[in-house]
């Protein structure tokens, strides 16, 4: 059920989170994206909830967990890379893209270093 539940936030989560990117603002106006704003801030705590509680029981489920870890460090750096170039690029520099590319490879290395020393 854990991991039903889990797909079903992480799917929801993504859905909501299209939505708020309508960038024809064809169907929502600011009570609706407020809306939809607070909806996807609850699942991302709750699918971070999700995410904080899973253990691995054998090798093998600790290696499918290291390798969705990479991927999904690989897309966040990948995606803020580009979103960073192309506001260069436009001169709009949103100072939360260069934060969040800092904090995510800040956060890689804190967890590399911790992990080096207690395992």
């Amino acid at each position: 059920m854990n991991t039903f539940a889990e797909y079903l936030i992480a799917v929801a989560l993504v859905a909501l989170l299209g939505l708020l990117t309508n960038p024809f603002m064809v169907w929502m106006p600011t009570p609706t994206q407020m809306v939809v704003v607070f909806v996807a801030a609850i699942l991302a705590v709750v699918y971070g909830g999700f995410v904080l509680k899973e253990q691995a029981g054998d090798e093998r489920e600790t290696l499918h967990r290291m390798l969705a870890g990479r991927a999904a460090f690989l897309t966040a750096m990948a995606v803020l890379t580009m979103a960073l170039i192309y506001q260069g690029v436009t001169h709009t520099i949103d100072p939360w893209i260069p934060a969040a590319l800092a904090l995510t490879i800040f956060a890689k290395l804190v967890a590399r270093a911790w992990a080096s020393r207690h395992q």
